[in-house]
């Protein structure tokens, strides 16, 4: 093998090994998927006499038997305005947080510190305070008690996204604004905001779906239809006296199924922004 050859062939099995990385990963990813699809089909002895196998018959049966056993649509509403609630709150603190550390004052690397401290802080060592605050607040079984704690835990997240995208408007427009005499408020709501619009899409995306999937909070902080979420509803399926395996898999596709299709149609958007800001 000559001296050229050499780092062409090193070429190749770095290549190789890459995509052979990359499928590994991918069907451990999918395979779990497809067999949670796959085992919605089935019926219950079926689905323990052959756990691997296709279902006999395609019915949307245990779709219907879940949407009856459970109140599906009750825990769907609920994490509707959880999501969204939560998202919205921490865009609009996390935005205004990120334009104020723009500008130069008496301890900014402190507060820039703290709010960037949050990625590192297990936030499941604070589950106790966190119970007695909402309690003590009035607001335990209550949708906007857990959308307060998603905010509060999501906060650090939302203002790194969205502080690595408002950190690429150049000074020299916002220094222009000012000169034309804008006002602190007009360059923000003018300048700022439109300009980090993508930015906010992909912190609303990352928020909203990681909302949407949280469990322990959610549970901790709600025993009513009235505020569970459908990660907790759907554990109703499977209590200490009986479990319905095939409706539980049906009602966890069901739950699933938004946030797979939302990343799917804003999966380039987020791409597109996560290298805007430098963050991929």
């Amino acid at each position: 093998m000559t001296a050229m050859e050499t780092p062409a062939a090193m070429r190749v099995i770095a290549k190789t090994v890459k995509w052979l990385f990359l499928i590994v990963l991918t069907v451990l990813t999918l395979v779990p998927l497809l067999w949670l699809l796959l085992s919605s089909f089935k019926t219950t002895p079926e689905l323990f006499r052959g756990p691997f196998s296709l279902p006999a018959h395609w019915s949307f049966a245990n779709f219907s038997g879940a949407l009856d056993a459970q109140p599906l649509v009750d825990y769907f509403r609920n994490s509707v305005v959880i999501a969204v609630t939560s998202t919205a709150m921490t865009i609009v603190m996390s935005t205004m947080a990120a334009y104020a550390l723009r500008h130069r004052f008496r301890l900014r690397g402190a507060v820039n510190g703290f709010l960037m401290s949050g990625l590192f802080v297990p936030f499941t060592a604070f589950m106790t305070p966190i119970f007695y605050l909402v309690f003590h607040l009035g607001l335990y079984n209550t949708v906007w008690g857990i959308a307060l704690v998603y905010t509060g835990t999501t906060l650090p997240v939302g203002f790194l996204i969205i502080k690595g995208y408002l950190e690429t408007i150049p000074e020299d427009l916002l220094e222009a604004a000012r000169i034309d005499g804008a006002s602190f408020h007009s360059v923000f709501f003018r300048i700022v905001c439109p300009l980090v619009v993508p930015g906010l899409a992909t912190a609303a995306i990352f928020l909203s779906i990681s909302a949407w999937n949280e469990l322990l909070f959610a549970n901790l902080l709600s025993t009513s239809t009235s505020s569970e979420t459908l990660q907790v509803g759907i554990r109703n399926f499977l209590t200490s006296y009986a479990a319905n395996y095939p409706e539980a898999f049906a009602g966890t596709v069901m739950a699933m199924a938004p946030t797979i299709l939302a990343y799917a149609l804003l999966s380039n958007r987020v791409v597109e922004s996560m290298a805007a800001t430098g963050l991929k």
